[in-house]
C-alpha cells in the first residue's frame, strides 16, 4: 500500500516534465496552435460524418465485382443476385461494388472522385495542422537565431538596444 503513492508520484513527475517541455516548445505560438487545433477538429468531424454516411462502405464494406448494363449494376453475394441502380446509361463488364455483409442489398459503387474527396477532406486539414504545429514549434528557435544574427552583424551600440 505504501508503494502506490510513490509510483503515482513518479508518474505525475514524469508527466509534468513532459507537459512542461511541450509547453516550452509552443510558448509564444498561440495562433499557430489554435489554428492547428481547429484544423484537427475539422478533420475529426469529417471522419465522423464520413463514418455515418453510406459512403463508409467504400472503406469498410466487402468488395465484389458486378456488371453494369444500362444504369443497373448486377452483382452476386453468397449465391444471391442483387441489383443496384446507378446514374448513367453505360455498360461495363467489371464494376467494383462495396456492400454490407449483414445487408448485401445495401451497396455502393466504387467511385474514384468520391474517394479522393474523402481523403482530401481529412488529409489536407491534418497536413495543414501538422505544418502549423511545426511552424509554431520552431518559431522561438527561429526568433532566437534571428536576434543572435542581428547582434553579430550590428555594431555594439545597436546590439545593446540603442537604436
Amino acid at each position: 500500500m505504501a508503494r502506490l503513492p510513490l509510483v503515482v508520484s513518479r508518474l505525475a513527475a514524469h508527466t509534468g516534465f513532459v507537459f512542461a517541455r511541450v509547453r516550452k516548445w509552443f510558448d509564444g505560438a498561440g495562433w499557430y496552435v489554435g489554428l492547428a487545433a481547429v484544423l484537427f477538429v475539422f478533420a475529426l468531424l469529417a471522419v465522423l460524418i464520413g463514418l455515418q454516411s453510406t459512403d463508409s462502405l467504400r472503406w469498410t464494406g466487402q468488395q465484389v465485382t458486378g456488371t453494369e448494363q444500362q444504369g443497373l449494376v448486377y452483382y452476386r453475394w453468397q449465391g444471391q443476385s442483387y441489383t443496384l441502380d446507378i446514374p448513367g446509361y453505360g455498360s461495363s463488364r467489371a464494376v467494383t461494388v462495396y456492400l454490407d455483409p449483414g445487408d448485401p442489398s445495401h451497396a455502393v459503387v466504387d467511385n474514384v472522385f468520391d474517394r479522393v474527396v474523402a481523403v482530401l477532406l481529412v488529409g489536407v486539414p491534418v497536413a495543414g495542422g501538422v505544418a502549423l504545429l511545426a511552424a509554431g514549434g520552431s518559431r522561438n528557435y527561429r526568433w532566437a537565431r534571428r536576434n543572435a544574427r542581428r547582434a553579430r552583424e550590428d555594431p555594439p551600440e545597436r546590439a545593446r538596444g540603442q537604436w
